[in-house]
C-alpha cells in the first residue's frame, strides 16, 4: 500500500507560497466561497499544497510565439 503524504499551509504560509502575489484576506475570501480545498484541524484552517498548485496551473497562461 502506498503512502500519501500531504503538505498543509496555514494561511500566512500559504500567501509566502504564492510569492506575497494574494493578500491574506484573498485567501480567505476563496476559503469561504469554497474555491480552493482546506482541511481544518482543530481550529486551524490549513490548505493543501496540491490545491495551490493547482490554483496556479489554472491560471497559467501559454506563451505565443511571435
Amino acid at each position: 500500500m502506498e503512502k500519501r503524504c500531504r503538505k498543509l499551509l496555514r494561511i500566512p504560509d500559504a500567501v509566502e507560497y504564492l510569492s506575497g502575489t494574494v493578500t491574506a484576506s484573498t485567501i480567505r475570501g476563496w476559503i469561504w466561497r469554497k474555491q480552493i480545498e482546506t482541511v481544518r484541524l482543530g481550529g486551524v484552517i490549513c490548505i493543501p499544497v496540491e490545491a495551490l498548485d493547482r490554483l496556479i496551473e489554472r491560471g497559467r497562461i501559454p506563451a505565443t510565439r511571435q
